[in-house]
């Protein structure tokens, strides 16, 4: 398996983050999906993160295309489905229909895209870093300290705060409760008895964070800060970033000979090509 160093993958994602929101045609942001997806398959994921990652994806591109598709508020726009008709009682004449719209699921699927392949890169990178590997690449990358700091400690926290959910839920479900109830006071009881104990310990477990860093003499303005670990780039990870620049360069470029062309600025008979591709791939 190819490792990564953790600066490439952090520059893998400013990168992707830029194409994602420069490309506009599903094709082509559903490539940079497959691309995604091909890294999470460099680690491989365990079936638990599999699972969790599945979830997100499914969750957030059923989310973004349905609520676009009913929210979607430019012209021209065809309705394919009538949920409420605007002769309803009431809610059809406050709301003047509710209806699902063609344009409306194609632009939702081109946001889930870009939402998709940056969470699916985002994934990548929190699994496959260590956090202390993390600290020492924002450190490198010129982010404050005290900064880079609380990002790795509340990515550590994370899984605890999951792994402390868990355990509240099972317990409660031992003792009977079941969350799906019809009475719904009671539900809403269950949740907020639920909160408490993961809301104390959490306060807990950072006041005895605090105190051991304070304990420790932690200054974040400290100068001349030394690490044990050292980050070296390595052939996998120069190949890499040129590959991405590469990329990203030639969209910016593309896309801006694009615009020159379609705002009558600028045209060039042997360019053609790229405002064909532009227009159609890009």
């Amino acid at each position: 398996m190819i490792r990564l160093q953790p600066h490439t993958k952090i520059v893998l994602l400013a990168i992707v983050s830029c194409l994602v929101i420069l490309l506009d045609s599903p094709i082509a942001l559903f490539v940079c999906f497959l691309v995604s997806l091909c890294f999470q398959a460099l680690i491989p994921p365990s079936w638990h993160q599999m699972r969790l990652l599945i979830l997100f994806i499914g969750l957030g591109t059923w989310g973004l295309i349905y609520s676009q598709a009913i929210f979607y508020n430019e012209f021209p726009r065809t309705v394919i489905f009538t949920l409420i008709h605007k002769d309803t009682p009431i809610i059809g004449g406050m709301t003047g229909g509710v209806h699902l719209y063609r344009e409306g699921l194609l632009h939702g699927t081109v946001q889930s895209l870009r939402f998709n392949t940056t969470l699916t890169i985002s994934c990548f990178i929190i699994w496959t870093t260590q956090p202390r590997d993390l600290l020492l690449t924002l450190v490198k990358l010129r982010v404050p300290y005290s900064l880079a700091f609380m990002v790795t400690t509340g990515l550590r926290y994370i899984p605890l705060i999951g792994s402390e959910a868990k355990t509240v839920i099972r317990s409660q479900q031992l003792r009977g409760f079941r969350y799906l109830q019809f009475n719904f006071l009671h539900t809403i009881s269950g949740i907020l008895n639920s909160l408490r104990p993961i809301l104390t310990n959490n306060i807990r477990r950072a006041t005895h964070l605090s105190e051991a860093v304070e304990s420790r003499a932690f200054a974040p303005d400290a100068a001349h800060r030394t690490s044990l670990r050292e980050l070296k780039t390595g052939q996998p990870d120069v190949i890499l970033i040129t590959l991405l620049l590469v990329c990203l360069l030639s969209v910016i470029g593309l896309k801006s000979v694009y615009f020159l062309y379609a705002n009558g600025l600028y045209y060039a008979s042997w360019l053609r090509g790229a405002y064909t591709f532009a227009r159609e791939v890009l």
